[in-house]
Parts: C-alpha cells; structure tokens; sequence
C-alpha cells in the first residue's frame, strides 16, 4: 500500500493583533501521528513563521464632568483630555486643537497644548507646550487644552464655545480603517490604521458666563440740597470682580462733605480702606465721587448715596 500525505500550514506571512507586540515573529508547525500495517509513523510539518504588523490605533476622550466655565478676560483656561495608544507598538501622535467654528457661539483665542509631565493630573507650570506625544502600547497621557478669553468679547451669558482635540497617529493615521502602510512599523515591519483610522478626536466645550452690571442714578431735591442716590445691582451669570463706581459731580455744583454712604453707612471722604472717597482733580477742575464695591454676585445690590448743593 502506497500512502502520500502532505502536510502544509501557512498563517499567511503577516498578522496583525491588539495584545501582540508588533514585529513579533510567530512560528507555528504541526505534527501528523498515524499508525499503517501496525506501525506508527509521526510526520512534522514545514515551520511557518508569521510576522505581527502593527496595529495603529488611538482614542481621545475629553476628561472635564461638565461645560469648563469661563468669563470675559480670563487667562488660561482648560480643558483636559486623555488620550491612550491602543495599538500593538509605540507611536508617536500629532496634536492638534481645532475649534468648531459652525457650532460655536464665540471663539476663544489661539490655544496652545500641554502634556501633564509629572502625571498630577492638574495643568501647572511643570507642563510643557508640545504638539506631539510618544505613548508605549496600552500607556495613555493627559492633555491641556489652554486658551484665553477675550475681554472685550462679544457674547451673550451661556454661550458656548466647542473644541476639538485630535490625535493622529505619525506612522499613518490616514482616517481609513485598514490602510496599509509598507514597512512604516516598528523593525520595518506593515502598518495598519485600525478603528478610527489611526486617529481620534473629542470635543470639549468652555461656557460663558457674564455678570451685568447695572447703575441706575436718581437725584431728588429739598430746598437747595440734592440728594444722590446710586442703585448698583448685578444681574446674569458669574462674578462681577474688582467692581468700582465713579460719579462725575456737576461744574455747577458742590460736594457737600462726609456726605458720601453705602448701604446707610458712612464712608469718609478720604482715600482710606473703606473703598469710597470724595477726589478733586485741580488740572481737569473736576470733582468726582468714587466707591470701590470689590467683588459682587449675581443678585447683588448696593445703594450709594451723597449729597450736593449749588454752587
């Protein structure tokens, strides 16, 4: 009895495997046992010998609980992402901040991006501004999105302003899902874009909050006196900071001195630390009343009040 048995196993050459390290070599061969005319032969197979490609494959995921809420002039505000290499090999991933212009209701200035270089979690002056980050397989790193708010920005309170940080893959990072790149991997072996197309974004979004301010002046009269009653509220969202009120007196007419209250408490005429004060400024001839109120909340009110008279 003649037997011919062939015995081939082949993986294809090439794989390609999260949890498998690129440029790892895999060899595989098998072994045939059977018996014939009451003898047992054992057959191996040729070895096959299989290189794993790289896997290029990367997500962004935008950190903050909630909107990052900002008001007009605020410097270096963020917003905080984590991105993560889940790939097979170590990659190197270009950074870039991209602010949706189509669905924003204002726009913040240039951002720049940091990376969290000693891992607290919290943007400080340690952070380096970087445009690209190098993450070993299953590592992730944080990023800073830092910007600033314009003062002089036109908005309304509740505005929302949307950016997007993406990260795409140096190696390739074309955007389409099993794009090959030739001996672009790590030891010269295939590249291949996995889910995203080696690249990811997310979006994160900063929300305005502006506090009004709001004077309302009404003066009455009794005989020759006048009296001056300042009403300072504070309506809409956020914080009114460093708040100040300066009241220009009439050429025609005179400050009557320690006059001057807040809320129906005197304050002195002097520049003490009672924050009001009366000033006269002999180059311009002008005479003006002035209350620092610090900073107020929304809901504040305040009553100012003085007196003037004819000259």
């Amino acid at each position: 009895m003649k037997l011919l048995i062939v015995l081939i196993l082949s993986l294809g050459g090439l794989l390609h495997a999260k949890g498998v390290s690129a440029a790892t070599v895999i060899q595989n061969s098998a072994t045939l046992d059977f018996t014939m005319s009451g003898e047992t032969f054992s057959i191996e197979s040729n070895i096959d010998r299989s290189i794993v490609e790289q896997l290029l494959d990367v997500s962004v995921s935008w950190m903050d609980t909630s909107d990052v809420l900002v008001s007009r002039g605020d410097k270096k505000r963020v917003l905080t992402f984590k991105i993560v290499n889940n790939g097979n090999g170590k990659d190197r991933y270009t950074l870039i901040a991209k602010e949706e212009i189509s669905k924003s209701e204002f726009v913040t200035e240039v951002k720049k991006v940091y990376v969290d270089m000693n891992d607290n979690f919290q943007f400080d002056s340690n952070d380096n501004e970087r445009k690209t980050i190098t993450l070993e397989p299953d590592e992730e790193g944080l990023i800073f999105l830092v910007t600033n708010i314009d003062e002089d920005l036109n908005a309304s309170s509740l505005s929302k302003n949307f950016v997007n940080l993406e990260a795409f893959s140096r190696i390739g990072g074309s955007g389409e899902v099993g794009r090959v790149h030739l001996n672009r991997g790590i030891g010269g072996v295939d590249a291949i874009d996995g889910l995203g197309g080696g690249k990811s974004e997310d979006e994160g979004i900063f929300q305005l909050l502006i506090a009004n301010v709001i004077l309302d002046k009404n003066v009455t009269s009794v005989d020759d006196i006048f009296t001056v009653l300042i009403d300072v509220r504070v309506e809409g969202d956020g914080l009114a900071e460093s708040v100040k009120v300066e009241d220009q007196i009439p050429d025609e007419m005179i400050y009557i001195k320690n006059s001057l209250e807040l809320d129906d408490i005197s304050l002195t005429d002097t520049d003490d630390t009672d924050g009001g004060r009366y000033k006269r400024k002999y180059l311009q001839r002008k005479a003006l009343i002035e209350v620092e109120l610090g900073d107020l909340e929304v809901g504040s009110s305040h009553i100012i009040k003085y007196n003037l008279k004819l000259r």
